[in-house]
């Protein structure tokens, strides 16, 4: 489609011209017929054209932002990772991935609204530690590696790999420590930011029964992560997500004591807010929160948590995070820290 560019000075020089020649020929016929003629101020027509221009550039905008936004039919937001199909042999096309710095997953509970992109490989790995005080007995936990391989299937599809393994000290009860079940996700670029459409993507997310017996359920689990976010200004961001998984995924700390025997159902809602504190140095707010059904002792976990992100290099990014748990059945103190790099 021709894009036509609109030149307002362009269109100020004619018009002012015009005017110029318009006001010379009635001051000729005002002097003939010896009758003053109230001429109307120069700047009334430039100023009332700069008015239809600024309206016309306004409407050319909105028209456009709409059209980028919304799909050919104008009903539903257009789907980012969908126009990827149309896209394919067209490298041209793309974005590159490496014009923005790398975003990762694992620094919050909330995970980022963008993928990887194209032929990008990227690892995601820390460490987290939890201590809970059930005043008849105390736990600690540990796990590691938190490894997330993420692959850029296309410039909004990813293909990502996720595997941990954990140790649970009990002081009154017997250990307990696995590997949890093998985590395998696709996650989707869904929409751009738009007004008050949101920026964000869809985490479809299956488990495979790989883990210790301690922590897998001993099936296939499934579940979904919508996250979206808005840029507030140059500096802040404000984000969240919404979704569920069966069985918890075999996560360690929201398995029951027999994972293979229940089928349940967690709820999870998250929002948090962040900022730049320098060029290298961002800083969130977060809280996050799981709530189970179909256990016999259902519970519900509300966390607060702040986090740093230090970037070595555009392509490599530090993390380091502390929270506390807000409700009797959350952990009441946890720290992690990690990274991630991309190539």
């Amino acid at each position: 489609m021709k894009r036509i560019l609109l030149r307002p000075h362009e269109a100020f020089q004619a018009t002012a011209a015009e005017g110029r020649s318009r006001l010379w020929c009635d001051s000729c016929i005002a002097s003939l017929n010896n009758r003053p003629r109230k001429t109307p101020p120069s700047s009334v027509m430039p100023r009332t054209l700069s008015l239809m221009t600024l309206f016309a550039l306004s409407f050319a905008s909105a028209n456009g932002q709409a059209q980028r936004c919304y799909s050919e039919s104008g009903g539903f937001p257009r789907l980012l990772f969908l126009d990827d199909f149309g896209k394919i042999g067209r490298p041209e096309a793309q974005r590159d991935p490496f014009e923005e710095r790398i975003e990762t997953e694992r620094h919050d509970f909330t995970q980022s609204t963008r993928t990887v992109g194209r032929r990008v490989v990227q690892i995601e790995a820390g460490y987290s530690y939890f201590y809970k005080d059930n005043r008849d007995e105390i736990e600690k936990s540990h796990t590691t590696p938190e490894t997330l391989l993420r692959l850029g299937l296309t410039e909004d599809i990813e293909f990502r790999l996720r595997y941990s393994y954990g140790w649970t000290f009990i002081d009154e009860a017997d250990d307990q420590r696995g590997s949890q079940d093998l985590i395998w996700s696709f996650k989707l670029g869904m929409t751009e930011e738009c007004g008050y459409i949101p920026e964000s993507a869809l985490e479809l997310r299956f488990s495979a029964p790989t883990g210790g017996s301690d922590f897998s359920t001993g099936r296939v689990d499934h579940g979904l992560d919508y996250i979206f976010g808005w840029e507030l200004n140059e500096t802040w961001v404000l984000y969240g997500s919404a979704g569920y998984v069966t069985g918890a995924l075999g996560d360690f700390g929201f398995v029951p004591e027999e994972p293979a025997e229940d089928w349940f159902i967690v709820w999870t809602q998250s929002v948090a807010l962040s900022t730049e504190l320098t060029d290298r140095t961002t800083v969130y707010n977060e809280f996050y929160s799981l709530f189970s059904y179909a256990l016999e002792d259902d519970f519900a976990v509300v966390f607060y948590n702040i986090g740093v992100d230090y970037y070595l290099t555009e392509n490599f990014v530090l993390d380091f995070r502390i929270g506390k748990g807000l409700t009797p059945d959350s952990d009441d103190f946890f720290s992690g820290i990690g990274g991630g790099f991309r190539f």
